[in-house]
């Protein structure tokens, strides 16, 4: 079930086009124009552990949302089961 679940995942990022709400991008634009500040004032050695830090951070991101959707889908199947049983 966690592979069918997982596979869901992959296919649903593939296709995911969501659109940014305002806020989102506002915090996309502060984030863009703080790591090019950043950048601008590191050393070689400096940003390429950042980059290290950031592919960190990237892959743990990725392994939350994967959790949290897998998850997510679980309770909405739960959730169902239960609400056909009581109409039973």
């Amino acid at each position: 079930m966690k592979k069918l679940l997982e596979d869901l995942w992959y296919s649903y990022e593939m296709q995911s086009t969501v659109k940014q709400s305002e806020e989102e991008e506002a915090l996309m634009e502060l984030i863009v124009l703080h790591e090019e500040k950043l950048h601008a004032s590191l050393n070689a050695e400096q940003l390429e552990q950042l980059k290290k830090y950031e592919d960190c951070v990237d892959g743990l991101h990725d392994i939350a949302e994967k959790v949290a959707f897998v998850k997510g889908v679980r309770f909405a199947a739960a959730f169902l089961i239960e609400a056909l049983e009581v109409e039973k």
